[in-house]
């Protein structure tokens, strides 16, 4: 019994750094790092920026950041997958709702990314009541 917690513990810790480390990427290299003109014009196009679309990369990129670590450590896991989830899905829509032909042919695979990520908080949030956020617990 002890070594089936220790394994959902396991898991729940490969998903949340996996969503994590995603969300710490996303932050620092397409938002801060390396914003590109599509980041820009999406932001641009959706009207929620202040004070200016590149300004705003970068404090969504922090943001972004930010969420990835609380993601990582483990801090109020469910909240945080529930929040990092919500996040996800109003980006998914205002990139795909403003700039549709670009975000799905995207050959990175952004939508096929973002479904991997929500199998990841899925999972953390199933286990996260059965496995303890440390491993001798329990």
């Amino acid at each position: 019994m002890k070594q089936d917690t220790h394994l959902l513990y396991q898991l729940k810790v490969v998903c949340r750094w996996s969503l994590g480390l995603v969300w710490i990427w996303e932050g620092i290299v397409p938002k801060i790092l390396m914003p590109t003109p599509m980041q820009t014009r999406v932001v641009e196009k959706s009207g929620l920026y202040w004070p200016d679309p590149a300004t705003w990369l970068v404090v969504l990129g922090i943001g972004m950041i930010l969420m990835g670590l609380v993601l990582c450590i483990g801090w109020l896991e469910r909240l945080a997958v529930l929040l990092a989830t919500v996040a996800m899905t109003i980006l998914i829509v205002l990139v795909v709702g403003n700039n549709f032909h670009d975000s799905v042919g995207d050959m990175h695979g952004g939508i096929a990314k973002d479904l991997c990520l929500y199998a990841c908080a899925w999972v953390v949030w199933q286990l996260a009541p059965l496995a303890p956020n440390r491993p001798g617990a329990a």
